[in-house]
């Protein structure tokens, strides 16, 4: 006698191993996102004016700027070299001075801590105007 033939069972694709592979994935894309990017320096005191609404201002004489070239870890004030960590001695003569204008260039050399520093000292001792020049010449 005959048996009759089972049906051709298709074997059980398991599903488990794909699920931890999402896992794995999702946890190290979560890992490797930033949640706040580390390049935005708040600065406050941005500038808003030039509309219709603005009233003209009266000419007052302003200073040049002080310019500040910005290597790792030290500053060039005019021809002198600075320390980063003594340049909040420089500021505070320069303001006893009545000079809160600063002009900001990195060299190639300056990497993001280094200019952190400049930026923060230059916004404890009270600086009126900071402009920051990249390396071609813009303005940020």
């Amino acid at each position: 006698m005959l048996l009759p033939k089972e049906p051709h069972r298709r074997p059980l694709l398991a599903l488990t191993p794909l699920i931890d592979v999402l896992f794995l994935l999702l946890i190290f894309f979560m890992l490797s996102s930033q949640v706040a990017p580390y390049s935005l320096i708040p600065l406050g005191g941005v500038f808003h004016g030039g509309g219709a609404e603005s009233r003209p201002q009266e000419a007052i004489p302003v200073a040049a700027p002080v310019v500040l070239r910005v290597s790792h870890g030290y500053v060039t004030l005019g021809r002198e070299r600075t320390a980063i960590t003594d340049l909040k001695e420089a500021v505070e003569e320069l303001r006893q001075q009545d000079i809160d204008r600063y002009l900001v260039i990195p060299t190639a050399t300056a990497n993001v801590q280094d200019m952190v520093s400049v930026l923060e000292v230059l916004k404890m001792g009270a600086a009126a105007e900071v402009t920051l020049i990249n390396s071609g010449g813009g303005r940020q």
